[in-house]
């Protein structure tokens, strides 16, 4: 029971930080996760990417869609693209070619989530009032 609250208090936070940044909160649920020690790195890997192939964004997508905000040529795009660049990526995780461990993909996460912080804080300071 204990464990079912903590999943979807961890739930309900990330699903707000998606709707109000629109940045998916895979490495908020892997940390949290990780840290409080449910599940094994991996395993957690896997039920993230499970709960993406659902439309977890369909509340703020319809917000964005009344105002008339979404490029769907671009959204085409994207997904093709990034569908099959995570197919090739999981490959390198649990497929034939396992070269990342757990660390290895730790220190990825880290460092691309440093480079997306400092680009964030850099185009915010720039950004006009």
């Amino acid at each position: 029971m204990y464990q079912f609250v903590i999943k979807t208090v961890l739930g309900l936070i990330s699903g707000l930080f998606l709707g109000i940044t629109g940045i998916l909160p895979i490495g908020l649920l892997l940390i949290a996760l990780d840290i409080l020690k449910i599940g094994d790195y991996k395993s957690n890997l896997g039920a993230i990417l499970f709960f993406n192939l659902f439309p977890i964004t369909i509340g703020s997508f319809f917000d964005f869609y009344k105002a008339n905000q979404i490029n769907f040529s671009l959204g085409v795009i994207l997904l093709a693209s990034v569908t099959f660049g995570s197919f090739i990526g999981s490959k390198y995780v649990v497929g034939e070619k396992i070269v990342f461990s757990v660390r290895d993909i730790k220190y990825i996460t880290a460092y691309l989530s440093i480079f997306v912080g400092i680009v964030f804080l850099i185009s915010a300071y720039y950004e006009k009032k």
